[in-house]
């Protein structure tokens, strides 16, 4: 049984940025591959027909247009790019016209477009098929997510690219407003496909989980199958398509804290697992755990990320928030018992006495168990540690 540790961060950014990078200097060198006209009114004053052309062809790509593919995308972000560089080249005369993303100028329409991501698609969804392959699938998910984002975003930069002056006149015509609008709809972008990637990832891990064999194959086929749909829809009428990506992020937003909780967990376990290959056992350093509570814990929900700390008279369980005071709960050793024990995938801390619960950590110390144990001031359960291969309480984990 393989011995699991924690990934070395910097190893994870840079596998990212690798990723991120090659996308873009694909895309970057493609749409630059010829060279541009001079144009010819430099170093002379613009005048008002030129202005308003300039200003014309910056507006190419409207909000809709925008907007439209980004649902298809959050649900597959390698394949829904395949999709819209697959419109652009073999669409015909039912893609919109008038759609900057589908038109023979766009970065998009070029065959090495189609065939790198073509590549990226089979690379990143082979392993989703079955379960023994899915946690890597799901570790490379998270790269995968981030890189659409970013490689939408570069197309839409680059897609004004071609009028050099278009932000500086436009600037010039609207003020700010115009420069923060471009800005807010690439935050919305980023926002909207994380929210519906978040929530399809917490699916996705559910299908896992399930006992039955073929489950996670027919997931990957059907959410293709509605990412083609959705992309086809887009082709056919940006303005449904981006009612269809609006009804969608509204009804994941919905749902959006309670699954975003169990999303970092779920990508916690599975990162640690996939990467515990690769780095050293890691070592009891200090008396801190990161771990997450099976069910509500006082005032911290189920699944919140937290972490709990060793301290003279009992532990403190600590959640760090984003631009808020962090929350502080503290545990008298004379009141709570610990108690270590060793699962399938997670490992817990039981704590008994006030208050009472399960908090679940990776298997990070597994080659070290005893020395954590001691060092949290936690009695090990050696029977669990000795049937850690029963998988039947995997689906318990998890939830």
């Amino acid at each position: 049984m393989p011995v699991f540790s924690p990934p070395k961060p910097i190893l994870k950014k840079i596998v990212a940025a690798a990723v991120v990078c090659l996308l873009s200097s694909v895309l970057f060198s493609t749409a630059f591959a010829q060279e541009l006209p001079e144009p010819e009114t430099k170093g002379e004053d613009f005048s008002a027909a030129d202005v308003a052309a300039y200003q014309q062809f910056g507006q190419t790509l409207g909000v809709a247009d925008w907007l439209g593919p980004l649902a298809p995308v959050a649900l597959s972000p390698f394949f829904g790019i395949l999709c819209l560089s697959a419109m652009s080249l073999y669409g015909g005369s039912w893609v919109s016209a008038d759609n900057a993303f589908l038109g023979d100028n766009s970065p998009l329409h070029n065959p090495a477009i189609f065939w790198t991501f073509l590549v990226l698609t089979l690379i990143t969804s082979i392993p989703r098929l079955t379960k023994v392959s899915k946690p890597f699938a799901q570790a490379v998910d998270q790269i995968e997510a981030w890189a659409g984002i970013m490689t939408l975003l570069a197309l839409k930069m680059m897609v004004g690219a071609d009028a050099p002056d278009v932000d500086q006149l436009s600037m010039v015509e609207l003020g700010i407003v115009s420069a923060t609008t471009s800005t807010l709809l690439m935050i919305a972008a980023a926002v909207n496909i994380f929210v519906i990637n978040t929530v399809k990832f917490f699916f996705e891990v559910l299908i896992w989980i399930t006992p039955i064999p073929t489950i996670d194959a027919m997931f990957e086929i059907a959410n293709k199958s509605v990412c083609a749909l959705l992309m086809a829809i887009y082709g056919y009428s940006p303005v449904i398509a981006t009612v269809i990506n609006l009804v969608m992020f509204v009804a994941a937003a919905f749902v959006f804290s309670w699954v975003y909780r169990r999303e970092v967990f779920f990508r916690t376990a599975l990162l640690d697992a996939v990467w515990s290959f690769f780095a050293p056992p890691k070592g009891v350093t200090e008396p801190e755990l990161v771990v997450f509570p099976a069910a509500d814990v006082g005032p911290f929900p189920a699944r919140t990320r937290c972490r709990l700390r060793k301290t003279e008279s009992g532990w403190t369980l600590i959640q760090q928030r984003f631009l808020r005071s962090d929350i502080l709960v503290e545990i008298s050793s004379s009141d709570c018992t610990a108690e270590l024990d060793v699962g399938f995938f997670t490992n817990s801390i039981k704590l008994s006495g006030a208050p009472a619960g399960d908090l679940t950590f990776s298997r990070w110390y597994n080659g070290c168990l005893p020395e954590l144990a001691s060092s949290m001031g936690a009695r090990l359960n050696e029977q669990d540690a000795a049937a850690v291969g029963d998988r039947s309480g995997l689906r318990a984990e998890m939830s």
